[in-house]
Formats: structure tokens, sequence, C-alpha cells
């Protein structure tokens, strides 16, 4: 059925059921609607896409809702159905006045019971998938969720154990299948990629620590979609020849830690490291792995702001391809320090970051979060550096073997060593109502010492101050 008829059809069963109250004990919907602009100038550094093919618009207004429902019979069964038009600029696709691109897309859908008799809780359909992570930096390195944006074909079971102290959660999700039923010709071929985890979150007195691991199988055949692929593969897995892979099936692993600790003192400690080893029995060139390590520390005893210190790091590129990639490996990676300009960190709004890459990378983030010196105002305030752990020659080279400057790694983003990032960005919420915020958002970031060789000498030479600013609504309902 094609999308937006299914859309339809969706919003039709909403209203069938709102007016019959005897298909269900409860009908709960709540949701959010944003509008904004935003101007952003110097994107990518350069003012140009990551390709330097394309020149900037620097003033957009965007738009998007997300509408929840939730079905409740009781307390150990509901389902959810999730619709939303997503981020659009106003005059384009869906928000253009003549003809419009219909756009309402289901993004979540699915049902949440408990095994009779136990307190096995099981959630199955297209739902938020997320790994463990500390709070203070935003969603997973390996597998995030984006709010939302990035939800997957889902089964999880949640066990609780020892009065909720020790709990274990297991997943399987099928994130790629490019043939569905059938593949192309009488030979099979694999063209899938499954992901399955396990979470075992274990809480005492001021101590929350979650194991937790995961592996993931990828058919050779398998069409990976943007940016999957850069995040998931090695560079090598793009140079000639095109087939990738000598094996029809490859495995990869990653296994990690979230730990969240509050000190008898005023100062809550956070820290996550993550290995990932992918594809290790195929080709060397194929082969990708690497580590990342964040902490922080919070100091919580004022009321009225609270400082943070934010690190992070992560093992970067060598001087060759034929060994494959020494950077993590993930499958959507959503990471990002809080409050940070220089990468999607759970901003108030959306299309206002420089997408820093964190593997390859370390850095310092400054916050002064949850500023509240005005009555229904919160503010933030971050400063932010990074530099790049990558082998200058690893990424000529990746350059080289995939098409040029952002296909696979990009300036400003993808930094190797001695390249370096500053910021600064404030966020500042106002609550006009219960319901409705205004936020107001700004940034600053500038790149040095950018290396012509890896780049080339017209994107180093345009490179220059970024500028973002936007103003916009947020209301709750």
């Amino acid at each position: 059925m094609p999308r937006p008829r299914f859309a339809a059809a969706c919003l039709a069963a909403l209203c069938l059921v709102a007016a019959v109250p005897a298909l269900a004990t409860s009908v709960a919907m709540y949701g959010d609607f944003r509008v904004q602009g935003t101007f952003f100038s110097g994107q990518n550094y350069t003012g140009w896409n990551a390709a330097g093919t394309q020149t900037e618009d620097t003033l957009n207004i965007w738009q998007r809702m997300r509408l929840h429902v939730d079905f409740t019979a009781n307390e150990n069964l509901s389902f959810r159905l999730g619709l939303r038009v997503n981020n659009e600029t106003w005059g384009h696709g869906t928000l253009t006045a003549a003809n419009p691109t219909v756009a309402v897309q289901p993004y979540q859908c699915y049902l949440q019971f408990t095994v009779p008799d136990t307190r096995v809780q099981v959630t199955a359909g297209y739902q938020p998938v997320s790994l463990p992570h500390t709070e203070v930096f935003y969603d997973s390195l390996v597998f995030g969720t984006d709010s939302g944006n990035s939800d997957a074909a889902a089964l999880i079971v949640r066990a609780p154990l020892l009065d909720d102290a020790l709990a274990v959660t297991a997943g399987y999700a099928r994130l790629v299948d490019t043939n569905r039923t059938y593949d192309t010709t009488t030979t099979q071929v694999g063209d899938e990629l499954d992901f399955t985890f396990l979470t075992l979150p274990i809480t005492v007195s001021g101590l929350r620590l979650t194991p937790w691991g995961a592996a993931a199988i990828l058919g050779r055949s398998a069409d990976l979609p943007s940016p999957m692929g850069n995040t998931l593969l090695a560079a090598g897995s793009y140079a000639s020849p095109s087939t990738a892979f000598a094996n029809n099936q490859n495995a990869a692993f990653w296994t990690g830690a979230a730990l969240t600790y509050e000190l008898p003192i005023p100062v809550k400690v956070y820290a996550d490291g993550i290995y990932g080893n992918a594809f290790a029995g195929d080709r060397s060139r194929n082969h990708r792995q690497g580590w990342f390590a964040d902490a922080a520390l919070e100091y919580t005893g004022f009321t009225a702001v609270a400082p943070q210190l934010l690190g992070w790091w992560g093992s970067g590129e060598d001087a060759g391809l034929s060994n494959g990639s020494e950077r993590l490996p993930g499958v959507n990676p959503q990471w990002g320090p809080r409050g940070s300009f220089l990468f999607n960190a759970d901003q108030y709004l959306t299309q206002a970051s420089m997408n820093t890459t964190p593997q390859g990378s370390m850095g310092l983030v400054v916050n002064f979060d949850r500023i509240s010196l005005i009555d229904r105002l919160t503010s933030l305030v971050a400063f932010s550096y990074a530099t790049g752990t990558s082998s200058p020659a690893g990424l000529r080279k990746a350059v080289a073997a995939t098409g040029g400057p952002g296909q696979y790694v990009t300036m400003g983003q993808d930094l190797a060593q001695g390249e370096r990032l500053l910021s600064i960005a404030s966020e500042h919420a106002f609550a006009l109502t219960d319901a409705v915020n205004l936020i107001v958002e700004t940034g600053w970031a500038r790149g040095y010492d950018f290396r012509a060789s890896i780049w080339g000498r017209r994107m180093v030479n345009q490179a220059g101050d970024a500028w973002q600013g936007a103003i916009g609504l947020i209301y709750k309902f």
C-alpha cells in the first residue's frame, strides 16, 4: 500500500477508535508541534555542502509535528501508534502552497504486554531502540533512536530481577531487508542487516551501572541507507574492486558499559566505554574496530545552575587502508555532549549543529546547564573544543578511495591529528504557558589547521566561521 494511503488509513482508524470507546479501555493522545526560523551561515565551515558543490541558503523556516496515540486495555496490555510530519521547510515539499507533497508518516507502531503470571514485558513492532548511554551524553554512539527519528522494527523483552535492582533486556531488530521475500535471481544472497543486543542494568544506592553487548550480521548484498554505510564500513570497503566483501554474511559485535554515580558530596559522575569489532572474518581492508570513551562531572549543589565538565576520546585511523579502519563502527550513531554546537546533542530546535564525528576525535565541553535566574526562563551555555585522533595519511587515502571530500569523510566533521574546532553555544527556553515554550538558540564554531593535503586547497581556503541563530515555538499537548 503506498505510504500516503497507509497514513490516511491510520488516521481513519484513529477517528473510529476514538469514536467507539468500547474498543479500548482508554485512549491517550499526546505529542508536540514546533516551528522555527533558523539563520545558519558557514555550514560545514565553508557555506557549501559537504562535497563543495552547492551553496547554502542561510535562512530557512522549519516545521514538524509528532503525534502519539496510546491504546491501553489495562496495566499489562497497550498499543502505540505514532504519526509525524517530519522536519520540512516552509515553501518546500509538504509545505508548498500549490500541489504539496503528502508526508504524514507512521513512525511508531508497536504492541506492549506483560506475559501472564510474570513480570516479563514484551514490546513488538516498530519502536524506539537505543543502547545504554549516560544521560548527559545524548544517545548511543552505536545505535541511538534520535528522539523518534530512527526507530526500528524490533522485538524487545525485559525481565526485572531482584526487586528491580537488577534487570535483563534482550532485543532483536531487522534493520535492512533489501530484497524482502524473494532475491533478485534463483541464487540466494545475503541482503539483510540483523541486530541483537543484551543489557543488564544494575541499580543500587547512588549507582547505576549498565553493562551491555550487541551483535550484527550484515549480508554482502544489503543496501545500507545513508549514512549507515559510512559509520559501519571501513573506507577500504569502497576501494576497487567494487565487490567489497568476500563472505556472503559477516558479523560485527560491540561491548560496553554506562555508569552514573552520585557521590556523597553534591557531584554526579557519568562515564561510558565501548569497544566494537566489525567484519574481522572477511578481507582485512573491510575490517573495522575501535574504542570510545566519555566521562563527565556535574556539580549539583547549586539551585540556579548546574556546572558540567564533559570529555571524550575515540580511537582514530592509522596511515593505511589495507588493514581496515581503526574507528569504532556504529549502526546508527546519535552521540553528543549536552548542549554542544559541534554535535547533534538534543537541542530544542532542529537543523542546528556542525555534525562533528565523535569517532576519531577527542575533546572537552564546559557547560553551564539548567541556568534559572529568571522565573520561567531556563538557559544553557556550552564551550566546546575538539581535535582529531586520526592519521592525516589515513584520511587522505580515505578521501581518494571514496570519491572525494564529503563522500565518506568530511572536512570539519572527520578530524585529523592537528585539526581543531572551537565553538560556543547557548539555548534559552521561556515558558509562555505551561504548554508553549519560546526557544532561542545561538551557536558559533570555527575550525583551525584544516589540512589541504587531505581536503584540497579550495576547501581549506574557503573555511571560516560558522554562525547559527534560531527562534521558535514548541507546543506540547
